[in-house]
């Protein structure tokens, strides 16, 4: 089961840049400059450095499965669309400026 997810970099020539091995089964995907950030099934929002794939801050629980996840223009917000058909906005700064 360890193996099961991935998450792969690659360059637009097709060279592999960065690989990570996820333990959920990743159902949305945003990108940033900076960052890359992935909704579950197993209700969890992670946001990891686009250029190294590593962990940015810990996994932020949801109470149900992901399906969707948006970061405003501003990059200041996340927003995060549950399967039960809730929004969830999430503060994506330093806990000072959020």
């Amino acid at each position: 089961f360890q193996d099961r997810f991935a998450l792969h970099l690659y360059s637009v020539n097709g060279k592999l840049l960065a690989s990570v091995p996820l333990e959920r089964e990743v159902t949305a995907m945003c990108l940033t400059d900076d960052f890359v950030v992935l909704g579950t099934t197993q209700c969890g929002l992670e946001i990891r450095e686009l250029h190294s794939l590593r962990a940015a801050v810990p996994p932020v629980p949801m109470r149900v499965p992901v399906h969707s996840v948006s970061v405003t223009k501003e990059k200041s917000h996340i927003l995060v669309g549950l399967e039960d058909g809730k929004l969830i906005v999430v503060g994506a700064g330093q806990p000072a400026e959020v």
